[in-house]
């Protein structure tokens, strides 16, 4: 299946929607995805099926299951922000400093390590101890995107934007 999760394609906005949704009217699908700690807890939430029902309908197909299991892990992501109304893509988050500081927002170490994630239980672990430190900033769709087609790819092109300068 060819997903297309960027925040101005028929995917990215049918997310927009999919978040609006469980803000106004499925609260309870909300806390039970925030509450997810493993990909099966993920996996086994109404919430991340409604998605994906919707994706699939865009595109008269249904989504593998790698993909599928990463997908659970970018809802359970996604409800986790706080804010979801950012623009920027999560290493630009991770990098962005606060004003007077030298630090970056996720140190370099954490940033090594989440690209390091051996599998989706590490990824998704990794990122839902990184997503507080840079909550009001992140893109919920890129982070959907990156995380559902997460491998060497994406891995690169993070850490080419965590590292870009001046930082």
């Amino acid at each position: 299946m060819s997903l297309i999760l960027i925040p101005d394609s028929p995917e990215g906005q049918s997310i927009r929607r999919w978040l609006t949704y469980l803000d106004e009217y499925d609260k309870g699908g909300r806390a039970q995805l925030r509450r997810a700690s493993s990909v099966l807890d993920a996996v086994m939430c109404p919430a991340v099926h409604r998605l994906r029902q919707q994706l699939e309908e865009l595109r008269s197909t249904s989504i593998n299951d790698q993909l599928l299991d990463r997908l659970a892990i970018a809802c359970a992501l996604m409800a986790n922000l706080k804010q979801p109304t950012g623009r920027l893509a999560v290493p630009l988050a991770m990098s962005e400093r606060a004003a007077g500081s030298d630090r970056n927002a996720v140190s370099e170490l954490r940033f090594r390590r989440l690209l390091d994630a051996h599998n989706d239980e590490a990824l998704f672990t990794g990122l839902r101890r990184a997503l507080p430190l840079i909550d009001g900033l992140v893109c919920p769709i890129q982070l959907a995107g990156d995380v559902v087609f997460w491998g060497d790819k994406v891995k690169r092109a993070w850490a080419y934007a965590y590292y870009r300068w001046p930082n």
